[in-house]
């Protein structure tokens, strides 16, 4: 039994199947929360997996700026802004949940444009 775990860990390796620390866990579960994302971003961690929740988070901070302006034209702007709230914070916690299982997972419509951030 022993045998077949030291077997895992060494193809594991040889993959470059590598998992993250707790620190680096840290960093990306907390980069979906809010301007958190930019100290994160600030701190340049150089985990591709922290990267990839740092974009998503930075444009997931960028987005609820968007609402927030939106939210201030009167009664359309009200309703557009308060749905984009809504889900901003729906993608927030999916994405919070999948950072913290150590899983990227693209938001759908933001995803793209965070790919395109460099970092």
């Amino acid at each position: 039994m022993e045998t077949e775990k030291i077997k895992q860990k060494i193809s594991s390796l040889i993959k470059g199947d590598e998992k993250i620390s707790l620190l680096q866990n840290f960093l990306a579960i907390i980069s979906y929360l809010g301007v958190l994302s930019l100290l994160v971003m600030i701190l340049k961690e150089k985990s591709k997996p922290v990267h990839f929740h740092v974009k998503q988070g930075v444009v997931l901070f960028v987005t609820e700026i968007i609402c927030t302006l939106i939210l201030a034209i009167p009664f359309i702007g009200w309703i557009i802004g308060f749905i984009g709230w809504i889900l901003c914070i729906l993608f927030s916690v999916l994405g919070l949940i999948q950072a913290a299982k150590g899983k990227e997972w693209p938001i759908p419509f933001l995803g793209k444009i965070a790919t395109k951030i460099k970092i």
